[in-house]
């Protein structure tokens, strides 16, 4: 029997993609120095990123779910303020903080499901 297919995994996996995509951007970019602390921040978010797309896909327990979901939320949002900061404000930075909200949302929904009990199991049916 195959598992359900959750907002959590479906959200993990362009969250791999896209941090793989802006780790590769971020090291061929790292050769112009005149923005080191950029460079840092944005490879912090976009590892971040791809753990935990990782462990959206593969972890089963939804504490470490919960926790690299807020890790990877305060990731973004420091490299949102370090981007502003050497770019301005713009609408790129208001895509950016979508990811990790969608992941969030998708562990709590994962979570609610998880502590409902199952009507369907036979252990817990009164007949």
């Amino acid at each position: 029997m195959r598992g359900k297919i959750s907002l959590l995994k479906i959200v993990s996996i362009p969250m791999i993609l896209l941090g793989v995509y802006a780790f590769a951007v971020e090291i061929l970019a790292i050769s112009s120095l005149e923005q080191g602390f950029r460079h840092v921040s944005s490879i912090t978010a976009s590892v971040a990123c791809i753990t935990a797309g990782f462990f959206g896909i593969l972890s089963k327990s939804m504490k470490n779910i919960l926790i690299i979901g807020i890790l990877l939320l305060i990731a973004t949002i420091f490299d949102i303020v370090v981007g502003i900061g050497f770019f301005g404000m713009g609408i790129f930075h208001l895509t950016l903080f979508v990811w990790p909200i969608l992941y969030l949302w998708g562990w709590h929904i994962s979570n609610r499901k998880m502590s409902k009990p199952q009507c369907n199991d036979p252990q817990n049916s009164q007949t």
